[in-house]
Protein backbone atom coordinates (compact mmCIF):
# COMPACT_ATOMS: atom_id res chain seq x y z
CA UNK A 1 0.00 0.00 0.00
CA UNK A 2 1.89 3.19 -0.92
CA UNK A 3 2.31 5.60 1.56
CA UNK A 4 2.07 9.31 2.07
CA UNK A 5 3.61 11.34 4.16
CA UNK A 6 2.47 15.11 4.63
CA UNK A 7 4.27 17.79 6.28
CA UNK A 8 1.85 20.73 5.78
CA UNK A 9 -1.11 20.65 7.91
CA UNK A 10 -3.54 18.95 5.97
CA UNK A 11 -6.46 16.70 7.61
CA UNK A 12 -5.50 13.14 6.74
CA UNK A 13 -9.10 11.85 5.56
CA UNK A 14 -9.22 15.02 3.10
CA UNK A 15 -6.40 13.68 1.48
CA UNK A 16 -7.44 10.31 1.18
CA UNK A 17 -10.68 11.70 -0.28
CA UNK A 18 -8.98 13.96 -3.31
CA UNK A 19 -6.37 11.07 -4.18
CA UNK A 20 -9.70 8.56 -4.43
CA UNK A 21 -11.56 10.96 -6.25
CA UNK A 22 -8.48 12.48 -8.71
CA UNK A 23 -8.11 8.84 -9.43
CA UNK A 24 -11.31 8.44 -11.64
CA UNK A 25 -13.24 6.07 -9.71
CA UNK A 26 -10.24 3.58 -9.24
CA UNK A 27 -10.04 1.27 -6.38
CA UNK A 28 -7.14 3.39 -4.30
CA UNK A 29 -5.12 2.33 -1.60
CA UNK A 30 -2.83 4.80 0.33
CA UNK A 31 -1.67 5.24 3.86
CA UNK A 32 -1.56 8.68 5.12
CA UNK A 33 0.67 10.38 7.70
CA UNK A 34 0.44 13.59 8.52
CA UNK A 35 3.51 15.26 10.71
CA UNK A 36 2.45 17.35 13.14
CA UNK A 37 6.03 17.49 14.78
CA UNK A 38 8.87 20.09 15.08
CA UNK A 39 11.85 20.59 12.33
CA UNK A 40 14.60 18.80 12.58
CA UNK A 41 15.28 14.93 12.69
CA UNK A 42 11.73 14.32 13.30
CA UNK A 43 11.04 15.17 9.74
CA UNK A 44 13.82 12.82 8.67
CA UNK A 45 12.00 10.17 10.59
CA UNK A 46 8.44 11.04 9.73
CA UNK A 47 9.38 10.76 5.76
CA UNK A 48 11.53 7.41 5.84
CA UNK A 49 10.24 4.72 3.44
CA UNK A 50 7.64 7.52 2.26
CA UNK A 51 6.40 6.73 -1.56
CA UNK A 52 5.27 10.11 -1.56
CA UNK A 53 6.08 13.11 0.54
CA UNK A 54 3.85 16.12 0.64
CA UNK A 55 5.99 19.33 1.52
CA UNK A 56 4.91 22.15 4.24
CA UNK A 57 3.08 25.04 2.88
CA UNK A 58 3.70 26.82 5.75
CA UNK A 59 7.71 26.67 4.88
CA UNK A 60 8.07 25.27 8.85
CA UNK A 61 9.75 22.26 8.27
CA UNK A 62 12.31 22.24 6.02
CA UNK A 63 13.31 18.71 3.82
CA UNK A 64 17.08 19.15 4.57
CA UNK A 65 19.93 17.09 3.40
CA UNK A 66 19.13 14.61 6.63
CA UNK A 67 15.76 14.15 5.27
CA UNK A 68 16.38 13.71 1.73
CA UNK A 69 18.78 11.00 2.11
CA UNK A 70 16.21 9.31 4.70
CA UNK A 71 13.70 9.48 2.31
CA UNK A 72 15.49 7.75 0.08
CA UNK A 73 13.73 5.97 -3.11
CA UNK A 74 10.60 8.09 -2.91
CA UNK A 75 8.58 8.63 -5.63
CA UNK A 76 8.11 12.43 -5.52
CA UNK A 77 8.35 15.55 -2.66
CA UNK A 78 5.39 17.83 -3.78
CA UNK A 79 5.18 21.22 -2.63
CA UNK A 80 1.96 22.57 -2.59
CA UNK A 81 3.06 25.80 -3.10
CA UNK A 82 4.96 27.95 -5.86
CA UNK A 83 8.09 28.26 -3.57
CA UNK A 84 10.73 25.15 -2.18
CA UNK A 85 13.34 27.14 -0.92
CA UNK A 86 13.13 25.36 2.16
CA UNK A 87 14.18 21.67 0.34
CA UNK A 88 17.36 21.07 -0.40
CA UNK A 89 17.56 20.83 -4.23
CA UNK A 90 21.14 19.56 -4.11
CA UNK A 91 20.49 16.66 -1.54
CA UNK A 92 17.18 15.52 -3.34
CA UNK A 93 19.11 15.41 -6.63
CA UNK A 94 21.77 13.56 -5.07
CA UNK A 95 19.16 10.52 -4.02
CA UNK A 96 17.61 10.82 -7.44
CA UNK A 97 13.89 11.96 -5.96
CA UNK A 98 12.29 14.10 -8.11
CA UNK A 99 10.96 17.61 -6.49
CA UNK A 100 7.81 19.18 -7.93
CA UNK A 101 6.30 22.63 -7.35
CA UNK A 102 2.64 23.63 -8.22
CA UNK A 103 3.74 25.26 -11.38
CA UNK A 104 1.24 28.22 -12.50
CA UNK A 105 -1.58 27.65 -9.75
CA UNK A 106 -1.29 30.83 -8.35
CA UNK A 107 -0.22 32.98 -11.16
CA UNK A 108 -3.29 34.80 -12.18
CA UNK A 109 -3.51 35.71 -8.07
CA UNK A 110 -0.06 37.29 -8.30
CA UNK A 111 -0.62 39.08 -11.06
CA UNK A 112 -4.01 40.90 -9.88
CA UNK A 113 -2.39 41.75 -6.89
CA UNK A 114 0.74 43.17 -9.23
CA UNK A 115 -1.76 45.42 -10.99
CA UNK A 116 -3.52 46.92 -7.47
CA UNK A 117 -0.55 47.56 -6.18
CA UNK A 118 0.94 49.49 -9.25
CA UNK A 119 -2.79 51.21 -9.33
CA UNK A 120 -2.81 52.14 -5.92
CA UNK A 121 0.88 53.50 -5.84
CA UNK A 122 -0.24 55.39 -9.01
CA UNK A 123 -3.08 57.10 -7.85
CA UNK A 124 -1.80 57.50 -3.45
CA UNK A 125 -4.83 55.47 -2.78
CA UNK A 126 -4.15 55.04 0.65
CA UNK A 127 -2.74 58.57 1.00
CA UNK A 128 -6.63 60.06 0.13
CA UNK A 129 -8.06 57.17 1.48
CA UNK A 130 -6.75 58.08 5.33
CA UNK A 131 -6.84 61.60 4.70
CA UNK A 132 -10.68 61.24 3.78
CA UNK A 133 -11.55 58.68 6.79
CA UNK A 134 -10.03 61.40 9.09
CA UNK A 135 -12.53 63.42 7.72
CA UNK A 136 -10.34 66.08 5.94
CA UNK A 137 -11.38 67.27 1.80
CA UNK A 138 -7.63 66.80 0.59
CA UNK A 139 -8.91 67.19 -2.98
CA UNK A 140 -6.66 70.23 -3.65
CA UNK A 141 -3.81 68.30 -2.67
CA UNK A 142 -4.01 66.45 -6.20
CA UNK A 143 -1.75 69.38 -7.50
CA UNK A 144 0.98 68.43 -4.57
CA UNK A 145 0.52 64.82 -3.78
CA UNK A 146 -0.16 63.87 -7.75
CA UNK A 147 -2.35 61.27 -9.24
CA UNK A 148 -0.78 59.14 -12.23
CA UNK A 149 -1.95 56.97 -15.20
CA UNK A 150 -0.43 54.02 -16.44
CA UNK A 151 -1.38 54.83 -19.70
CA UNK A 152 2.44 55.81 -21.32
CA UNK A 153 4.26 54.79 -18.08
CA UNK A 154 7.45 51.75 -18.88
CA UNK A 155 6.64 48.72 -16.75
CA UNK A 156 9.69 46.57 -15.98
CA UNK A 157 9.12 42.86 -15.46
CA UNK A 158 12.08 41.69 -14.02
CA UNK A 159 11.87 37.19 -14.32
CA UNK A 160 8.86 36.38 -17.00
CA UNK A 161 7.86 33.20 -16.34
CA UNK A 162 4.15 32.07 -15.51
CA UNK A 163 3.58 34.94 -13.44
CA UNK A 164 5.60 37.93 -15.06
CA UNK A 165 3.33 36.62 -18.34
CA UNK A 166 0.07 37.07 -16.25
CA UNK A 167 1.38 40.59 -15.49
CA UNK A 168 1.97 41.52 -18.93
CA UNK A 169 -1.40 40.29 -20.29
CA UNK A 170 -2.89 42.14 -17.52
CA UNK A 171 -1.09 45.19 -17.92
CA UNK A 172 -1.13 45.30 -21.67
CA UNK A 173 -4.34 47.11 -21.99
CA UNK A 174 -3.60 50.17 -19.63
CA UNK A 175 -1.27 51.09 -22.58
CA UNK A 176 2.09 51.23 -21.22
CA UNK A 177 5.36 50.17 -22.89
CA UNK A 178 6.62 46.79 -21.23
CA UNK A 179 9.92 45.99 -20.94
CA UNK A 180 10.92 42.62 -19.14
CA UNK A 181 14.26 40.79 -18.38
CA UNK A 182 14.89 37.36 -17.76
CA UNK A 183 18.12 34.97 -17.97
CA UNK A 184 16.29 33.21 -20.98
CA UNK A 185 14.90 35.48 -23.25
CA UNK A 186 11.13 34.81 -24.95
CA UNK A 187 10.45 33.70 -28.46
CA UNK A 188 10.32 35.91 -30.52
CA UNK A 189 6.50 35.46 -31.63
CA UNK A 190 5.38 34.92 -28.01
CA UNK A 191 7.28 38.72 -26.88
CA UNK A 192 5.13 40.28 -29.70
CA UNK A 193 2.00 38.10 -28.37
CA UNK A 194 2.80 39.70 -24.87
CA UNK A 195 3.78 43.44 -26.28
CA UNK A 196 7.04 43.21 -24.39
CA UNK A 197 10.85 43.46 -25.57
CA UNK A 198 13.61 42.23 -23.65
CA UNK A 199 16.14 44.20 -21.56
CA UNK A 200 19.61 44.01 -19.62
CA UNK A 201 18.99 44.86 -15.81
CA UNK A 202 20.56 47.91 -15.51
CA UNK A 203 19.16 49.27 -18.35
CA UNK A 204 15.28 47.78 -17.22
CA UNK A 205 15.83 49.93 -13.96
CA UNK A 206 17.25 53.16 -15.05
CA UNK A 207 14.02 53.03 -18.17
CA UNK A 208 11.23 51.81 -16.04
CA UNK A 209 8.32 54.13 -13.68
CA UNK A 210 7.22 50.68 -12.29
CA UNK A 211 9.73 47.83 -11.65
CA UNK A 212 7.65 44.63 -10.63
CA UNK A 213 9.74 41.78 -9.43
CA UNK A 214 8.68 37.95 -9.97
CA UNK A 215 11.85 35.78 -9.99
CA UNK A 216 12.55 32.87 -8.03
CA UNK A 217 15.18 32.86 -4.75
CA UNK A 218 18.47 31.44 -5.56
CA UNK A 219 21.98 32.16 -5.13
CA UNK A 220 21.71 34.63 -8.42
CA UNK A 221 18.82 35.80 -7.34
CA UNK A 222 19.35 36.82 -3.26
CA UNK A 223 19.62 40.95 -3.14
CA UNK A 224 19.56 40.77 -6.94
CA UNK A 225 17.87 44.67 -6.10
CA UNK A 226 20.70 45.97 -4.41
CA UNK A 227 21.77 49.66 -3.71
CA UNK A 228 23.35 49.82 -6.76
CA UNK A 229 20.38 49.07 -8.84
CA UNK A 230 18.09 51.01 -6.56
CA UNK A 231 20.66 53.68 -7.44
CA UNK A 232 19.74 53.40 -11.29
CA UNK A 233 16.25 54.02 -10.92
CA UNK A 234 14.26 57.41 -11.65
CA UNK A 235 13.05 59.14 -8.18
CA UNK A 236 9.69 58.93 -9.66
CA UNK A 237 10.13 55.33 -9.87
CA UNK A 238 8.01 52.77 -8.02
CA UNK A 239 9.91 49.17 -6.94
CA UNK A 240 7.32 45.99 -6.41
CA UNK A 241 8.38 42.58 -4.74
CA UNK A 242 6.38 39.68 -5.00
CA UNK A 243 8.76 37.46 -5.58
CA UNK A 244 10.61 36.83 -2.03
CA UNK A 245 11.98 39.19 0.61
CA UNK A 246 15.35 38.30 0.51
CA UNK A 247 15.69 39.37 -3.67
CA UNK A 248 16.04 42.92 -2.45
CA UNK A 249 18.17 44.43 0.30
CA UNK A 250 15.50 45.83 2.44
CA UNK A 251 17.70 48.20 4.04
CA UNK A 252 18.96 49.49 0.98
CA UNK A 253 15.34 50.11 -0.31
CA UNK A 254 14.43 51.92 3.11
CA UNK A 255 16.96 54.02 2.66
CA UNK A 256 16.39 55.15 -0.76
CA UNK A 257 12.74 55.71 -0.11
CA UNK A 258 13.64 57.86 3.12
CA UNK A 259 15.95 60.51 1.14
CA UNK A 260 13.33 60.81 -1.65
CA UNK A 261 15.67 58.86 -4.28
CA UNK A 262 12.43 56.86 -4.76
CA UNK A 263 8.65 57.29 -5.29
CA UNK A 264 7.70 54.74 -3.27
CA UNK A 265 7.12 50.58 -2.79
CA UNK A 266 4.53 47.80 -2.97
CA UNK A 267 5.54 45.18 -0.88
CA UNK A 268 4.17 41.07 -0.24
CA UNK A 269 7.42 39.42 0.79
CA UNK A 270 10.07 40.38 3.48
CA UNK A 271 13.42 38.64 4.40
CA UNK A 272 11.56 37.50 7.95
CA UNK A 273 8.31 36.30 7.94
CA UNK A 274 6.50 36.87 9.92
CA UNK A 275 7.67 40.25 9.34
CA UNK A 276 9.83 41.52 11.92
CA UNK A 277 8.46 44.70 13.74
CA UNK A 278 11.31 46.63 13.68
CA UNK A 279 11.64 46.12 9.50
CA UNK A 280 12.56 49.59 8.43
CA UNK A 281 10.28 49.21 5.58
CA UNK A 282 6.81 49.20 8.14
CA UNK A 283 7.86 53.29 8.68
CA UNK A 284 7.81 54.55 5.14
CA UNK A 285 4.45 56.24 4.44
CA UNK A 286 5.54 55.14 1.00
CA UNK A 287 5.00 51.54 0.97
CA UNK A 288 1.83 49.22 0.66
CA UNK A 289 2.39 46.07 2.27
CA UNK A 290 0.89 42.60 2.83
CA UNK A 291 1.35 39.69 4.45
CA UNK A 292 2.84 37.41 1.64
CA UNK A 293 -0.73 36.46 0.13
CA UNK A 294 -0.61 37.86 -3.53
CA UNK A 295 -1.30 34.30 -4.70
CA UNK A 296 -3.12 32.77 -1.66
CA UNK A 297 -6.90 33.92 -3.56
CA UNK A 298 -9.58 31.16 -2.84
CA UNK A 299 -9.59 30.45 -6.42
CA UNK A 300 -5.36 30.00 -6.81
CA UNK A 301 -5.85 27.63 -3.40
CA UNK A 302 -7.85 25.46 -4.94
CA UNK A 303 -5.88 24.99 -7.73
CA UNK A 304 -2.80 24.67 -6.07
CA UNK A 305 -4.39 21.44 -4.08
CA UNK A 306 -6.07 20.12 -7.14
CA UNK A 307 -2.43 20.45 -8.80
CA UNK A 308 -0.76 18.79 -5.95
CA UNK A 309 -3.25 15.88 -6.18
CA UNK A 310 -3.26 15.38 -9.84
CA UNK A 311 0.68 15.13 -9.39
CA UNK A 312 0.65 12.51 -6.59
CA UNK A 313 -2.00 10.23 -8.70
CA UNK A 314 0.05 10.61 -11.70
CA UNK A 315 3.44 9.10 -10.18
CA UNK A 316 1.29 6.25 -7.68
CA UNK A 317 -0.13 5.51 -11.45
CA UNK A 318 3.49 4.76 -12.58
CA UNK A 319 3.57 8.77 -14.65
CA UNK A 320 6.34 10.92 -14.63
CA UNK A 321 5.30 14.39 -12.00
CA UNK A 322 4.61 17.56 -13.63
CA UNK A 323 6.63 20.89 -12.53
CA UNK A 324 9.86 19.41 -11.67
CA UNK A 325 12.14 22.19 -10.24
CA UNK A 326 15.36 19.98 -9.59
CA UNK A 327 15.66 18.32 -12.63
CA UNK A 328 15.34 14.62 -11.57
CA UNK A 329 13.41 12.62 -13.93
Amino acid sequence: MPKIVVLSPLPEEMIKAMVAARAEGEDVEIEVEVYNGDPGPGVAEAVRGADVIIGDYSFRLPIDEAAAEAARGCLLIQQPSIGYQHIDLDATRREGTPVANAGAANARGVAEHTIMFILCLLKNALYFHHKTAEGEWSQQEMFTVGLQELDGKVLGIVGMGNIGREVALRARPFGCRMVYYDIEGLPPQLEEELGVERMELDNLMRTSDIVTLHVPLTPETRHLIDSEKLALMKPEAFLLNLARGEVVDEKALAEVLEEDRLAGAGIDVFTQEPIDPANPLLKSPKVILSPHLAGSTSESRIRIIQVTIDNVVRVLSGERPLNVVNGVV
